[in-house]
């Protein structure tokens, strides 16, 4: 009988003990910006880090960088709404045009 209640003290130890670990697990890592994840599903099988430094851009300004990209999901379907477009184009401009 205390070998029985031994192994299950054991157990339930151990099921308790799980949820934790993936828990802390979760915590540390840090999460993407939507606008990010997007652009790193949808666009970047495309666009490399090139297209955003050439001479000839097409966006100038934070208003015409929204307008690519909402052309450029448009283009291939995504659907997205104006808040994602939005999205996309905020981590465009913090990351590579500083409009």
């Amino acid at each position: 009988m205390q070998r029985y209640f031994i192994m299950l003290t054991a157990l339930a130890s151990a099921m308790t003990a799980i949820p934790a670990i993936g828990y802390a697990a979760e915590s540390i890592q840090p999460q993407m910006p939507r606008g990010e994840l997007l652009y790193r599903n949808h666009c970047i099988e495309c666009h490399t880090q090139q297209i955003h430094w050439r001479e000839k851009r097409i966006a100038t300004d934070l208003n015409s960088l929204s307008g690519q990209v909402n052309r450029w999901q448009d283009a291939i379907g995504l659907h997205w709404t104006k808040d994602e477009i939005d999205d996309v184009s905020r981590y465009l401009n913090s990351t590579y045009y500083f409009y």
